[in-house]
C-alpha cells in the first residue's frame, strides 16, 4: 500500500476530495468504502480518482492527516489563551480522547478491523508525534515561563508525556474486551487523567 498520492493535486481539489471522502467514510467506514465509491461521490471517473491515488487508504490517511491538523490547531488557540497548567493539560486530554473517538468513528473500526489496519494506524501515530510533542513543549514552557513547575528538560519531557499516552492507548486498543464492551474510550480517558496528575505531581515546585 503506497501512502501518498501519485501526483500533486491543487489544495481546492484535494480538499473537495478529502471532505467527499470523509462523509463516505464516516457513513459506511474504511473497509465497506471502495474507490469507485468515492468516485461516484466526486461525479468522477474511477480512472480519474487512481490518476492521483494508489488506493483507498492512502486517501483516508489524508483525511486523517487532515483531521490532525485540525486537532493540532484547535490545541494551538488552547495553549495560547496561557491558563494554569492543569486547566490546560485538561483541555489537551479532553481533546485527545475526543480526536481518537473519531478516528473510531469515521473507519467504524472493531477489534478486528483494527488488527487488519493495524500498519496504517501506526504510520497516522509516527506521523502525529511531534505535533503532540510540540503542543506539549508549549505547554510546559508556559508553566515554566510562570514559574508554576519546577525547572525540567521540557524536550524530554514532552517526549516522555506523549509516549506514555501512545503506549496507553495501544495498550487498550488491544484489549478485545474493550472493543466488545465499548469501553476503549472510557478507559483511555481514565488512564489518561491518572497519568496526566502523576505527571503534574513529577513536575510541580516543592
Amino acid at each position: 500500500m503506497e501512502n501518498e498520492e501519485k501526483v500533486a493535486i491543487a489544495p481546492e481539489k484535494l480538499l473537495k476530495i478529502l471532505d467527499v471522502a470523509q462523509k463516505r467514510f464516516a457513513r459506511y467506514g474504511l473497509a465497506k468504502t471502495t474507490m469507485s465509491e468515492i468516485a461516484d461521490d466526486l461525479g468522477v471517473s474511477k480512472a480519474s480518482l487512481y490518476y492521483y491515488f494508489p488506493d483507498k487508504e492512502c486517501i483516508f490517511k489524508k483525511v486523517m492527516l487532515k483531521e490532525q491538523l485540525d486537532f493540532c490547531q484547535q490545541m494551538k488557540k488552547i495553549v495560547a489563551a496561557d491558563k494554569k497548567i492543569e486547566i490546560t493539560l485538561k483541555d489537551y486530554i479532553e481533546n485527545r480522547t475526543s480526536y481518537f473517538k473519531n478516528l473510531i468513528n469515521l473507519s467504524h473500526l472493531n477489534f478486528d478491523a483494527f488488527q487488519a489496519q493495524k500498519p496504517l494506524y501506526a504510520s497516522l501515530g509516527k506521523e502525529f508525534y511531534e505535533r503532540e510533542k510540540e503542543i506539549i513543549k508549549s505547554i510546559l514552557q508556559n508553566a515554566l515561563n510562570r514559574n508554576e513547575i519546577r525547572k525540567i528538560n521540557i524536550d524530554e519531557y514532552s517526549g516522555f508525556f506523549v509516549h506514555v499516552l501512545r503506549t496507553l492507548r495501544l495498550y487498550a486498543l488491544g484489549r478485545k474486551e474493550l472493543w466488545e464492551e465499548g469501553l476503549i474510550e472510557k478507559e483511555l480517558k481514565q488512564e489518561y487523567t491518572f497519568f496526566t496528575n502523576i505527571f503534574l505531581k513529577s513536575i510541580e515546585k516543592i
